[in-house]
């Protein structure tokens, strides 16, 4: 609200907002060592493909049907049914689509995407380590950069893209159409992850 002198109060609000959900799971020193004992068993048999990733390893897209993968799923699972009941899809029926691993060694990364035919995507942090490549996320509203004015300080409003540390332990969910990728890791250690895509049942 303006002072007093003003001719008129002001309200802002956010419309069509762009939510990314970030869970901090509890101990997850014992679940990581499992999942990365996993991944790293399942690249000694399977040369990997090409999606976004470059000089990376990307797993097939099964991990959820595997049985080591259920306790995972099952966290995933209830973090993806307490986003939809947070954004108003309470009640819509929504099940898991596919799921993998990335291992990006130093100096991979991925390329800008998104996830056609999904509903909510995410990304699970097995292991980082500083500098190990941002997850950035880019404006949606293409319309925007047709005008755009030189600013001193970036916000959520002014930015054209928004980076995320990665950080073991983290869960991060997100609607699949918003783009995204994955800058270089530069440090010395490989970034794992785990990657799934849900959809309407």
């Amino acid at each position: 609200m303006l002072s007093e002198l003003s001719q008129w109060t002001v309200t802002n609000h956010t419309l069509f907002p762009t939510a990314l959900h970030v869970f901090r799971l509890h101990d997850y020193e014992g679940l990581n060592q499992e999942l990365l004992a996993l991944i790293y068993g399942l690249q000694e048999v399977d040369p990997g493909r090409m999606a976004s990733n470059v000089l990376g390893w990307h797993s097939k897209v099964n991990l959820f049907e595997l049985q080591e993968m259920q306790g995972f799923k099952a966290i995933v699972d209830q973090a993806i049914a307490e986003v939809a009941a947070s954004i108003g899809y309470d009640g819509v029926k929504i099940a898991a689509a596919n799921c993998w691993a990335n291992i990006n060694p130093k100096y991979a990364s991925n390329k800008i995407h998104d996830h056609a035919n999904s509903l909510f995507s995410g990304v699970y942090y097995v292991q980082t380590n500083e500098n190990c490549g941002n997850l950035m996320f880019y404006d949606p509203r293409e319309a925007r950069t047709f005008y755009k004015p030189s600013v001193h300080d970036y916000t959520a409003y002014t930015a054209d893209a928004i980076a995320h540390v990665a950080e073991a332990g983290l869960l991060l969910i997100f609607p699949s159409w918003l783009k995204h990728g994955v800058e270089p890791n530069l440090s010395d250690r490989d970034r794992v992850s785990i990657s799934f895509n849900y959809v309407f049942q």
